[in-house]
C-alpha cells in the first residue's frame, strides 16, 4: 500500500509518503500556496512514484491556520477528484495524541492568539474540542486530575506553564496515522471531508454579523412542525431524540409546552422546547441547524428559556442530557446548571442521562 499525507495546518508544513518498503518526507516552505505543488512533485519524483500509484491520500483538516488548512485540503481534493483515490482525514489533535500513552488526557495546540485549541481525550478518543485560555484549562484539569500535554514544536507558547507536560512528536506520526487508518479502511468520503476550524475565521465572523442582523425569534406555531422535524433530522440520530413532523404537531398542541424558534430571514433554523411542570420548567430540547451552529444562536435560545422561566414565576429549571455529551454539558454549566442525579439507560441507545438543575 502507498499512502500520501499532507499537513499545512501549522508552521511546520510537510508531505510524507509511505509504502511497504520505504518512508519519505519533505518540508513545504512558506507560502504554502506557491510551494506545495513543487514539494509534492519533488517527493514523488524522489520516490519514483506517480500520483496514480498512490492508494490513499491523507490530509490534516485542522484545527490550525485557516489559510493553511484550505490550501492542504484543496490540494488533496484536487488529487482525489482527478484520480478517484481513497481519502483519510486526520485532525491536528490526533497527531499529538499518537505520541501519548495515557488513555485520558488533554492536549493543547497554539491558536495564534492568547487562547489555545484544546481536545479532551477519553479512552484515547476525542470527547470534546474547543478553544480556551490556558489558565482556565489548567484549572479544569487540576480539579479533575487530568494531565495536559503540548507539542515540543510549540514550546515557546506553553513552556511558562509548569502544570503542562511537553511531548516530542515523532517525525513519522502523521504518515503512520494515515497509513494505519488506510489499512483499517477508515476512509472519509470526499463529500464529508471538511475543515475543523473551531474558532471563527474572519469570513465566518462576517457571516455571524450578517446572520445576527437577520436573526429573529418568536413563539412556534403549529405550521412550524415540518421545519422543526427537518432540524431534528439533521441534528439527531434516529431514536427518541429525533421527533417527526407528527410528533412536533403533538408537542405544539400541548398547553404545558412552549416552543421558541430562531429565524434567519424568515427561515426556521433552530428552536428550544420547554414544559411547565408545577413550579418547575423542563428544558425538553434545543437544536440549531448544523450550518448555523457556533454562531451564538443556541446561546440566545438558552437565554430566552431563562426569560420564559422568569416571566412564568417558576422556581426551578431542569433538563436531561446524555452523560457523554460533554459539549452540551459545558454549555448548560455556563448557565448555572448543576448535575443532581443520573438516570441509567435513559435513552434508546442505553446511554445514561444526567439530570441537571438550575434554581
Amino acid at each position: 500500500m502507498r499512502v500520501l499525507a499532507i499537513n499545512t495546518s501549522n508552521a511546520f508544513g510537510e508531505i510524507a509518503l509511505k509504502t511497504e518498503q520505504e518512508y519519505k518526507k519533505i518540508k513545504i516552505d512558506n507560502p504554502y500556496s506557491e510551494n506545495i505543488m513543487t514539494a509534492l512533485q519533488n517527493l514523488l519524483e524522489d520516490s519514483n512514484v506517480s500520483v496514480v500509484d498512490i492508494d490513499a491520500i491523507g490530509v490534516v483538516t485542522g484545527p490550525g491556520s485557516f489559510t493553511g488548512i484550505r490550501i492542504g485540503m484543496a490540494t488533496a481534493k484536487g488529487i482525489l477528484c482527478g484520480t478517484l483515490k481513497k481519502c483519510v482525514s486526520i485532525n491536528s489533535f490526533e497527531i499529538l495524541s499518537y505520541n501519548i500513552k495515557d488513555n485520558n488526557f488533554i492536549v493543547l495546540l497554539d491558536s495564534g492568539n492568547d487562547d489555545c485549541y484544546y481536545a479532551i481525550f477519553k479512552d484515547k478518543d476525542i470527547a470534546e474540542m474547543g478553544f480556551e485560555k490556558v489558565e482556565n484549562i489548567i484549572t479544569f484539569a487540576s480539579k479533575n486530575n487530568e494531565k495536559v500535554y503540548y507539542s515540543s514544536l510549540e514550546r515557546d507558547k506553553f513552556m511558562e506553564f509548569d502544570y503542562l507536560d511537553e511531548v516530542k512528536i515523532d517525525e513519522k506520526s502523521l504518515i503512520e496515522l494515515c497509513y494505519n487508518k488506510a489499512q483499517n479502511n477508515e476512509f472519509t468520503s470526499l463529500e464529508k471531508l471538511s475543515p475543523i476550524y473551531i474558532k471563527l475565521s474572519q469570513a465566518e465572523i462576517g457571516l455571524e454579523k450578517k446572520i445576527n442582523e437577520g436573526l429573529s425569534f418568536r413563539e412556534a406555531s403549529f405550521t412550524d412542525a415540518e421545519a422543526l422535524s427537518i432540524i431534528d433530522e439533521q441534528c439527531f440520530s434516529e431514536g427518541s431524540e429525533r421527533y417527526s413532523k407528527k410528533s412536533f404537531e403533538g408537542e405544539l398542541k400541548e398547553l404545558s409546552k412552549h416552543y421558541i424558534v430562531a429565524l434567519y430571514n424568515n427561515l426556521v433554523i433552530g428552536y428550544i422546547g420547554l414544559q411547565k411542570l408545577g413550579d418547575e420548567l423542563n428544558l425538553l430540547k434545543i437544536a440549531v441547524l448544523p450550518q448555523y451552529q457556533k454562531l451564538g444562536i443556541g446561546f440566545k435560545l438558552m437565554q430566552l428559556g431563562f426569560d420564559y422561566k422568569t416571566k412564568s414565576n417558576l422556581t426551578t429549571y431542569f433538563l436531561e442530557v446524555k452523560e457523554n455529551n460533554i459539549k452540551a454539558i459545558k454549555l448548560y454549566q455556563k448557565f448555572g446548571f448543576k448535575t443532581e442525579s443520573k438516570r441509567e439507560k435513559y435513552y434508546d441507545d442505553g446511554e445514561t442521562a444526567l439530570v441537571m438543575v438550575c434554581r
